[in-house]
């Protein structure tokens, strides 16, 4: 839907869809978004995005040398190297179980092997219709699809999301894998068994804290490690609850890593116990449209790979709650 000329009142919202026209989406309010390379932008602000990103937009698949001498010039946080790295960190750990070479170093393997599992699990309780805010390059999309007939990933790295929309429809991805400062090195990927059939799942570059998506609809929720990487984690729950329908459930899971480039103090969880707050506020409802039932709560582990000597390692708190 558009984002744009969403209205809300006290007791309804009013919402106008997108028609596709081409490789544009079109609003009957005069509102455009493009579709590049099979992917959607769409947000209440794509040209300012579009300014301050587009060399992601615009990037294209390069082979592992041409990509190691873009970047050799440095510095090191212009836009092309820091979306090289992340993709390099983020296939790694979505997709290190199907990729060749396999990863290597600190954080070797499949980084979200322990978070996978849990949503895999939940095939056994198929939905209609699931979402994941924040779906990076896309493989917990893949697991979501396993337990519901259609499946929307969003997230607001352009660059991910094309990954992600390349896997599920059963393309082999290359990528050059970090292995020491801004030397790199080739790696490819396929998710085999993991793809989704373009009309099951829809994959959208977003805002997480303002999704173009018809509210009160999934009966699965997905948010993973994001609450503390939006700028208004109690926001980014209110968004949460506003898609999540009548019965339904919503995953969530975080290590509180907080940043001050990310958040406002005043914005995080407060204490010394935030798994706590967040288990509160969901309980009581506090800030919400309705109460939750905790259904499931773990500590699990959840490892990012840097390069070949250095790796983030994370004790993520993951929880489980039906909407009442």
């Amino acid at each position: 839907m558009c984002p744009g000329c969403r209205t809300r009142t006290a007791d309804r919202i009013d919402l106008r869809t997108l028609e596709p026209r081409g490789d544009v989406l079109i609003c009957d309010c005069g509102r455009r978004y493009p579709v590049v390379a099979g992917v959607p932008i769409v947000m209440a602000d794509p040209s300012g995005y579009l300014r301050a990103e587009i060399a992601t937009v615009v990037e294209r698949d390069l082979p592992t040398d041409v990509v190691e001498l873009l970047v050799s010039g440095g510095p090191d946080d212009a836009s092309y190297p820091r979306l090289v790295e992340h993709l390099s960190i983020y296939l790694d750990a979505h997709w290190g179980d199907r990729a060749a070479p396999p990863p290597d170093g600190p954080g070797a393997g499949f980084g979200l092997r322990a978070i996978a599992d849990r949503i895999a699990e939940r095939a056994g309780q198929p939905v209609e219709l699931a979402v994941e805010l924040g779906c990076s390059t896309g493989r917990i999309v893949a697991e979501l699809a396993r337990g519901a007939e259609r499946v929307c990933g969003l997230d607001l790295s352009f660059g991910a999301v094309r990954r992600a929309r390349q896997l599920l429809d059963g393309e082999l991805v290359e990528y050059p894998r970090r292995m020491i400062g801004r030397r790199y090195a080739a790696a490819r990927v396929a998710a085999g068994d993991r793809t989704v059939a373009a009309e099951r799942r829809l994959l959208v570059c977003g805002d997480a804290l303002d999704p173009p998506l018809v509210p009160g609809v999934f009966g699965r929720v997905v948010a993973l490690n994001l609450i503390d990487s939006v700028a208004s984690p109690r926001g980014l729950l209110s968004v949460l609850d506003g898609l999540c329908a009548p019965g339904g459930e919503v995953i969530l899971a975080s290590p509180y890593a907080w940043q001050s480039s990310v958040m406002a103090d005043h914005e995080r969880l407060a204490g010394a116990d935030p798994a706590a707050e967040l288990t509160a506020i969901l309980r009581d409802g506090t800030g919400l449209g309705a109460r939750y039932q905790i259904e499931d709560e773990a500590e699990l582990p959840w490892t990012l790979r840097r390069d070949a000597r250095s790796a983030a390692s994370y004790s993520i708190h993951y929880l489980r709650a039906r909407k009442m």
